[in-house]
């Protein structure tokens, strides 16, 4: 009778560790879509500046490093995230890429 209870206590682990894996893969997940579209909005924001500076001659250096600086913050924490998720699923982790080089401006004239 205690080999039954002692089997079954283990299987009752064995569950809750998968069912534990399986909300924090759902928990990741749910973290990389949001980041993903934090990242989707900035594009966008950055692609609008451009429009608008080349349109309008509109510039405003500040705000377009900025732009860049977080879109550059925001792919990092994709790698992390995507990195993490593939370890906690046992996959091979990938070397991580080289930075990227700082955003430089262009200089901008006036007509």
């Amino acid at each position: 009778m205690a080999s039954l209870f002692d089997r079954l206590n283990q299987e009752l682990e064995t569950f809750g560790k998968r069912a534990q894996a399986a909300l924090d893969e759902g928990r990741s997940q749910i973290e990389l879509m949001r980041v993903r579209r934090q990242r989707d909005a900035v594009a966008r924001d950055l692609g609008l500046f451009v429009y608008r500076r080349d349109r309008n001659g509109e510039s405003d250096v500040q705000r377009f490093d900025g732009l860049m600086l977080r879109l550059d913050d925001l792919e990092s924490q994709i790698r992390v995230l995507e990195r993490e998720m593939a370890a906690a699923r046992g996959e091979p982790i990938p070397a991580e890429p080289a930075p990227p080089p700082p955003a430089e401006t262009e200089p901008v004239t006036t007509v």
